[in-house]
């Protein structure tokens, strides 16, 4: 121990890579600490919006309930219309002060402010009654949030619950589970470039560290001493970025706290680690800092005349990548099967899996591309480069792990990316821009038409089939359709609009049956969206009078006062431009996680390159100073050990980029699996990370110059 402690306080070399190791664990440690708080974050939200799963009364339940979204401009609101349907008390969740009676209305704070600075026909008027109360934080997603809980006489619309206060489990829909695999899968992806970085910090120095505990050995030093002399000289600079790292985590969380998800940002205490969590996070990292340098003095403590040696490396280790892919492919399978809050595990252990072979089988085209070069090149930087790649392929490879994890994820996440986008609601162009859409109807439409001047247009939504197949038709007056269904080109007398025949004359909704006639007239319509056959309601006589689906032409002047008058004359009610505002922010919120994502991927690659290649300078400058000595130019060198970074990054990235496109359909099918549609568009953008990857990559490289430029001849004759 003491004279490792002498190493540190003399050696300048090993007190600039205590300081690197300590700067390297600082920065994996916070980071760490933030990917694993994120899960706790939306644990935390589930916690406080369980209530919102009240469904489960099975047709006898105490109250009915119908949950939609709202919007006002370009707001989420989140409408819960209950009524009591047996007397008797009704449990309500923390942050419920009370079950609304008819005629009482509970608004979230931020929403109760809204409607008392906004004119009642634009906004008020949607929530009929008397606020009795307001609804506590712990009841609330995000601060801010807009909620309301209106009580009424009935809902036609609503289904039964037993209370206001939900079950014990999370609360999740199908966007919930969606983005929860997302955030996990994000967790992974990360947190092994912050194993990588650590790992670079770990191996600083580790040559010339190797030889002097060779030295050591072979003077009569036991391996236990060896042993120790290291843990001391690695611990002290793992140990002070570890609690650097914690005390920077803190700070960092607020900052995170601030990113909107969902609508909104957080409250302060959800991106907060447990206290067990930060504790095993801040002695793990040291530890498995002190294991890798430890694990690297086998060939010291075992065969010290060997410590100058290089590794090979087997090909069989391309072999882990297709078997990681396997058990992630595996894990997709059983996800499909299985539910529960282990859904995701052997997916997230199959793609940790695809990251760390990738990791561990570079190396093995790093030496192909070595042999390569030296083979076919004649240029000095490349050989000495090439001679590099080939002899030490692990060294060689050890700045570009990171960067190749970086690109892994990129490609990924723009494989999937255009996917997603058909998988939660989106503006799909249905209907018009200026119609508001209400879905769900089982209203009298009356009080609507007594709320609004604006033209009402009904209409009946259904499929007509056979037992094998249905197609998904709307029932109305086709020139009252046109005006809010674009594409729609009526001509007189009654007819089906459609690109082809219908597979059967049966009509089906959750209202009433019909039957087409025998023979009947289909003229051309191609729809934009969901809607791609309309049916005159003429051809349907028995339908007349019944209404699933309405739809209201708009003006920007009157917009907001039509959509007030559809919500408070149809509790329960969905509004289609709702829906999509919701899908719209999802989609803003996973690009905004991706390229944070992407950004932090791509830094943690460039630091662990940056330090990877400082490091192969500062364990080589004997060499270095040789060649300097024997006339070699220090731009050579340069140009030599760029191209140690660049050479097996871009071979490497290829097959990063290859698998992130693989796993990235993979947990596109997933996601389809849970949405229950979407498609699996490939673009040219998952190309895009292999040049980013390059560039970061040779923006690390840069790092050598001013390690390089302080080596001098005298270096080799010091040694």
């Amino acid at each position: 121990m003491r004279i490792a402690l002498a190493v540190l306080r003399r050696d300048r070399r090993s007190q600039v890579a205590t300081v690197l190791v300590a700067l390297g664990v600082m920065i994996a440690v916070s980071l760490v600490l933030w990917l694993v708080a994120a899960p706790n974050a939306l644990q935390a939200r589930s916690d406080r919006t369980v209530w919102r799963e009240v469904f489960g009364g099975k047709g006898d339940g105490a109250i009915s309930v119908a949950v939609n979204r709202d919007s006002y401009g370009d707001t989420l609101i989140q409408r819960f219309d209950v009524a009591r349907t047996r007397p008797g008390d009704v449990a309500v969740a923390a942050g419920i002060p009370k079950f609304p009676e008819v005629g009482e209305v509970l608004l979230s704070p931020a929403l109760a402010d809204l409607v008392r600075t906004t004119p009642p026909e634009k906004l008020g008027n949607r929530f009929p009654g008397r606020q009795v109360a307001v609804l506590g934080d712990e009841a609330l997603k995000y601060p801010g949030e807009l909620v309301a809980i209106v009580g009424h006489q009935e809902v036609p619309s609503g289904y039964p619950a037993l209370d206001l206060k939900g079950g014990t489990g999370p609360y999740a829909d199908d966007y919930e589970s969606m983005l929860t695999l997302l955030t996990r899968v994000g967790l992974v992806v990360l947190v092994v470039p912050c194993l990588v970085l650590v790992a670079s910090a770990a191996r600083l120095t580790a040559a010339k560290r190797e030889r002097r505990l060779a030295a050591l050995r072979l003077a009569g030093a036991s391996p236990r001493q060896v042993v120790v002399m290291t843990a001391v000289e690695t611990a002290i600079g793992a140990v002070v970025g570890s609690v650097l790292g914690v005390l920077l985590a803190q700070p960092f969380s607020h900052v995170t706290a601030t990113i909107p998800w969902e609508g909104g940002t957080w409250f302060p205490g959800d991106f907060v680690p447990s206290p067990a969590v930060v504790a095993a996070v801040a002695v793990l990292a040291p530890v498995l800092v002190v294991g890798a340098a430890i694990m690297g003095l086998r060939r010291v403590v075992n065969q010290p005349l060997a410590a100058e040696g290089k590794r090979t490396v087997r090909p069989w280790r391309l072999l882990m990548i297709a078997g990681a892919i396997g058990v992630f492919f595996l894990g997709i399978t059983y996800a499909r099967e299985a539910g529960g809050a282990n859904q995701f595990t052997v997916v997230l252990l199959g793609l940790g899996g695809v990251a760390l072979a990738l990791v561990l089988a570079g190396p093995v085209l790093t030496a192909w591309v070595g042999r390569f070069f030296v083979g076919r090149w004649r240029g000095p930087s490349t050989l000495l480069a090439g001679r590099r790649l080939a002899g030490d392929p692990v060294a060689a490879f050890r700045g570009s792990a990171g960067v190749v994890i970086a690109v892994f994820t990129g490609s990924m996440a723009l494989t999937m990316l255009p996917g997603l986008e058909s998988q939660v609601p989106f503006r799909d162009r249905t209907w018009v821009e200026n119609a508001l859409v209400a879905q769900g109807v089982q209203h009298d439409i009356t009080p609507l038409r007594l709320a609004t001047s604006a033209p009402i247009i009904t209409m009946l939504d259904g499929t007509v089939g056979n037992d094998q197949r249905g197609t998904y038709v709307v029932v109305g007056h086709c020139e009252d359709v046109a005006k809010v269904l674009p594409g729609l080109n009526c001509r007189p007398g009654p007819a089906v609009y459609a690109s082809e025949p219908l597979p059967g004359t049966k009509f089906e909704s959750d209202k009433v049956e019909a039957t087409l006639p025998d023979r009947y007239e289909t003229r051309p319509f191609a729809g934009n969206g969901q809607v791609g056959v309309v049916i005159d309601r003429d051809l349907l006589p028995t339908t007349s009078g019944e209404v699933s689906l309405v739809a209201v032409p708009t003006t920007p002047e009157n917009r907001e006062l039509v959509h007030t008058a559809m919500v408070g004359t149809l509790p329960g009610a969905r509004l289609v431009d709702s829906e999509q505002l919701y899908g719209d922010t999802l989609m803003a919120d996973l690009e905004r996680a991706t390229v944070i994502g992407l950004s932090i991927a791509a830094v943690l690659g460039g630091i662990g390159a940056a330090v990877a290649a400082a490091g192969s300078v500062i364990d080589r400058r004997r060499t270095f100073g040789a060649l300097i000595a024997a006339g070699t130019p220090i731009r050579v060198l340069g140009h030599a050990l760029r191209r140690e970074v660049m050479l097996p990054v871009f071979a490497v990235t290829l097959a990063a980029c290859g698998a992130g496109l693989v796993i990235g359909l993979g947990l596109l099918s997933l996601a389809r699996g849970i949405v229950g549609h979407g498609d699996m568009p490939i673009t040219p953008w998952v190309l895009a990370p292999v040049g980013v990857g390059v560039v970061v990559a040779l923006v690390a490289a840069l790092a050598c110059g001013p390690v390089l430029r302080g080596i001098s001849p005298r270096d080799y004759a010091a040694e």
